[in-house]
């Protein structure tokens, strides 16, 4: 028996088929640029879910397939890392609009939520849009661009997409290699975050990173880099949405 969940977003849609053992059969990670049935049919056609005998889903994700059941989102990328990780300090979760750190006791048990405005600046969407600004085919190019650098960083605005523009002609005017400005732009983003949500408190440790940005390795370095610690991703880090529902 196989099981398939699914967590829509504003941007994106993230997929798993799981067997009823708990393996992981297959995921899916794409954009869905506004289109979400036709790119859901693609996703499904990717992970052969022809197999699959029942359908979970994330609570926020819209009910355009019919669905056995849906889960909390929180409890869903919860549950994914209890599962993969072993002790719990804090889950912090970067998407295309949102992010949030959750804290969680020494027994693993959940504490609290620190999540940011409506405003979606500063997170993977607002990337997204600078890298096609930059004439990047997306945030992957982006951060390929960005973990290469060598040479300095120039200071990006990641607030605001207006400030951030001024910030990209000037670091261009300047002579500032493509790779440097990438770089800048990933910086300011981990520093957006890290002043949102880890301003007041140092978050504990272990520190994972779930979400489509935790495969930004340029974000996930300067915010090490930020916070003085090393925080832990994975390979499914942008999929933990659909496989905690698939889990719960």
């Amino acid at each position: 028996m196989s099981i398939v969940g699914i967590d829509i977003g504003s941007v994106s849609i993230a997929s798993v088929r799981m067997d009823a053992d708990g393996t992981i059969e297959a995921t899916d990670y794409r954009f869905h640029y506004g289109n979400i049935e036709r790119t859901l049919r693609e996703s499904f056609k990717t992970m052969g879910t022809e197999k699959a005998e029942a359908l979970v889903r994330t609570e926020h994700s819209p009910d355009v397939v019919e669905s056995t059941f849906t889960v909390d989102d929180r409890v869903a990328f919860i549950t994914a890392t209890d599962r993969l990780f072993q002790p719990l300090g804090s889950l912090l979760i970067v998407g295309a609009e949102t992010f949030s750190i959750i804290h969680f006791g020494e027994d693993g048990s959940y504490k609290r939520l620190r999540t940011n405005s409506s405003c979606a600046a500063g997170t993977g969407s607002f990337l997204d849009q600078q890298a096609r600004r930059l004439s990047l085919s997306g945030c992957e190019e982006l951060s390929a661009l960005a973990s290469a650098n060598t040479g300095e960083i120039p200071p990006i605005a990641s607030r605001c997409a207006v400030f951030a523009k001024t910030d990209l002609i000037h670091a261009q005017a300047e002579g500032y290699a493509l790779s440097e400005i990438c770089d800048g732009l990933c910086l300011g983003l981990a520093k957006n975050i890290t002043d949102t949500l880890v301003s007041d408190e140092a978050p504990p440790k272990p520190v994972i990173f779930a979400g489509g940005v935790s495969k930004n390795e340029a974000v996930v370095k300067h915010m090490e880099g930020l916070l003085g610690i090393s925080i832990k991703t994975h390979e499914h880090g942008p999929v933990f949405g659909a496989y905690g529902a698939v889990l719960t």
